[in-house]
């Protein structure tokens, strides 16, 4: 069963009060001196047992997962945007010989004028051939490539006074204007006004892997770090028909992540060959004691979607999500737009803990340690 609601993207607890917001409830954690707790699907994830690994194999969860998905609403956006994570969800949801209504991405290019910068080199380089490839089969949907250069200036505008409170991890102009598509968009419009259950679908996120050393366990837990799909302001909104879907990190098909965990976990203790592994960079992919190193993205991209391969073109991962090198013509730009968002982020980054002088007052925060 589908679960539609909200709160399953996560949220911020402060005493017996919750919110979307981390600034409003690091606001409410100073003002009473209590603790914020990241909640994310607690009661779901907690009545299983991560100890066990699934018998059912990976590729089969992901069908059964895109079959769940496909037939809770009437029109389901996959979002593609050429990496492993988008990638797999379309591969599985093809096999499973579902319909699609349409696959969506976004790029800069009206801004940029540039088919190979870091935003726009996989759409050109993978979105867009896979794309053709699929048309020339013979499957049917709308291609949907969403400029968000005007969406990135929009914001601005929707929000008002309120983007500090919209947005907790990923800043970066591109990542929140995804959450006012729906407004803005005529077609998602006309389905909402419609009655349509029209879904987003996105490829979040693979399983953070971490290892606790004086336990000597691996452990999962869910970062605060989903507001690059689905952000404050979209959760805030639900009761205009919104819906959303993480492919991966969902309360609805559970086993997944348990599954994806073991698998790593399984590679990292039977391997005896030290060249899969990074001694010299700290990883959320895991970590192997025997060799006290830490397993690099691109071999959990392998074990864990089997239509990968590291001949598709990628251009990895930004190295911040405050100023993202997909928006480097926006924070190169003479936009007042662009000194107003510099002068919210540094404000919002720089304030300290009133009741500890000594840390920040926004910081990262994870769930639960689920042991494995």
């Amino acid at each position: 069963m589908i679960t539609f609601s909200p709160d399953k993207f996560g949220y911020y607890q402060v005493g017996n009060k919750t919110t979307y917001s981390k600034l409003e409830a690091a606001e409410w954690a100073g003002l009473n001196s209590q603790e914020v707790v990241w909640r994310f699907n607690d009661e779901i994830y907690s009545s299983l047992n991560w100890k066990q690994e699934p018998d059912t194999s990976l590729w089969e969860m992901y069908k059964d997962r895109a079959r769940q998905i496909r037939a809770a609403y009437d029109y389901v956006v996959l979002w593609y945007s050429g990496g492993s994570d988008s990638h797999n969800m379309l591969c599985a949801w093809i096999e499973a010989g579902l319909k699609i209504d349409e696959i969506a991405t976004t790029w800069n290019y009206e801004a940029t004028g540039d088919w190979q910068n870091h935003y726009n080199a996989e759409i050109t380089n993978v979105v867009m051939p896979d794309v053709k490839t699929l048309q020339d089969k013979g499957i049917e949907f709308k291609f949907r490539p969403i400029d968000i250069s005007q969406y990135c200036v929009d914001l601005f505008d929707v929000w008002g006074n309120e983007f500090e409170y919209n947005v907790n991890c990923h800043f970066s102009p591109n990542n929140p204007a995804r959450s006012i598509f729906r407004e803005k968009i005529e077609d998602y419009k006309n389905l909402i006004a419609e009655g349509k259950k029209l879904c987003f679908v996105w490829g979040k996120e693979k399983p953070m892997l971490g290892y606790d050393h004086d336990f000597k366990r691996h452990y999962v837990h869910f970062a605060d770090n989903a507001d690059n799909c689905v952000g404050p302001y979209v959760q805030k909104n639900y009761w205009r028909g919104w819906y959303d879907e993480f492919f991966y990190w969902t309360p609805d098909y559970p086993l997944i992540p348990i599954k994806q965990a073991h698998v790593i976990k399984n590679f990292i203790e039977t391997t005896n060959d030290q060249r899969y592994f990074s001694s010299g960079k700290f990883t959320v992919n895991g970590y192997s004691p025997k060799f006290d190193a830490y397993l690099p993205e691109r071999f959990v991209k392998l074990l864990l979607y089997p239509k990968w391969n590291d001949k598709i073109f990628c251009n990895g991962k930004t190295s911040s999500f405050t100023y993202s090198m997909r928006d480097d013509w926006f924070f190169k730009s003479n936009l007042d737009l662009t000194r107003k968002f510099i002068s919210i982020t540094n404000s919002y980054f720089n304030r300290i803990d009133p009741e500890d002088k000594t840390r920040k007052f926004i910081r990262p925060y994870q769930s639960k340690r689920y042991y494995l």
